[in-house]
């Protein structure tokens, strides 16, 4: 990370203390990730450079890496890195490159990746456009945003659920619906092409996206996949 970027000294020593029980955490409770990895994978392609901002321990970036040529994680978090280097350094991944980096000023020239990843993540960020926009310069021109949110203002049910995740320390920053997701992504800069919401414990929100520019103003609607 660096310093005066923007990433704050109390959400880095958030995510290192949380870093050596988060697989155990996604495991209990992220029962969307299956399907959310398997909609991630089919947007990706053999040629592809991808990045992935706010790794955390590097599940996604694991996944998808025997499918692309390179992956490059990154997470402000220097524990959630070194707990995902070795995990890859274990299973053998030599295309995954991981760094310590803040979300809104990454060390990357504009246009290095085909794909930007950013899952899990938005609703935990104090500045989620800030960091959208940051994607969105690294990004190539025709290149696609991949990103899910958990929607903790989708209902009254998911409010009552995210106020007691709250009571056990957990941090967030925004209680997203789906419609409210999309619109961020649009403010960011980018066309959204497709959405899925999966629910299991939590509606979670999928967004493929491209910058403007890439898509036609005034092109269909986003495809529901």
């Amino acid at each position: 990370m660096k310093d005066g970027a923007g990433a704050s000294k109390s959400d880095v020593v958030f995510w290192n203390r949380l870093s050596g029980h988060y697989d155990g955490f996604m495991r209990l409770f992220a029962r969307e990730y299956p399907e959310l990895l398997r909609l991630i994978s089919a947007e990706l392609q053999q040629k592809d450079a991808v990045l992935e901002m706010a790794c955390g321990t590097g599940i996604i970036s694991q996944q998808i890496s025997p499918l692309v040529q390179r992956v490059t994680a990154t997470d402000i978090s220097p524990a959630m890195i070194a707990v995902a280097a070795a995990k890859a350094q274990k299973l053998g991944l030599a295309n995954i490159a991981f760094s310590v980096q803040d979300g809104y000023a990454l060390d990357f020239a504009d246009d290095s990746f085909d794909a930007v990843i950013i899952a899990n993540a938005l609703h935990v960020i104090p500045e989620p456009l800030r960091m959208l926009k940051e994607a969105g310069r690294v990004l190539q021109p025709q290149g696609k945003l991949l990103t899910a949110t958990y929607c903790h203002g989708e209902n009254m049910k998911t409010r009552f659920l995210f106020w007691l995740l709250h009571l056990t320390g957990f941090r967030a920053w925004r209680e997203f619906t789906s419609k409210s997701f999309g619109e961020l992504v649009a403010a960011a800069g980018f066309a959204v092409e497709k959405t899925r919401l999966l629910h299991i414990h939590f509606p979670l929100i999928y967004v493929v996206a491209r910058p403007f520019g890439y898509i036609e103003f005034g092109s269909a609607s986003p495809e529901e996949v």
